[in-house]
């Protein structure tokens, strides 16, 4: 699926991703491929990308934020 992380300067990440594990209000939460359509409020914490490409994890610490997966591509604005 495709990740594409906005902030408030710039396309801060673009690429393919196997899954991504976010902070929501409630916990963490895994986006897996063909995941339904879906929005959730980011709290402060670690975002985790599995990227399809490279076999080591991205971390990126986050401090909140909106989530939105449809259609296999996910977006996220910090």
């Amino acid at each position: 699926m495709q990740v594409k992380i906005i902030n408030l300067e710039k396309i801060f990440y673009q690429n393919k991703v196997v899954s991504i594990v976010a902070p929501g209000l409630n916990g963490y939460f895994q986006i897996l491929e063909n995941h339904a359509p879906f929005i959730s409020i980011l709290k402060d914490g670690v975002l985790k990308l599995k990227p399809i490409y490279d076999r080591k994890d991205l971390e990126i610490k986050i401090e909140g934020g909106i989530l939105q997966v449809k259609k296999n591509m996910v977006s996220i604005i910090l």
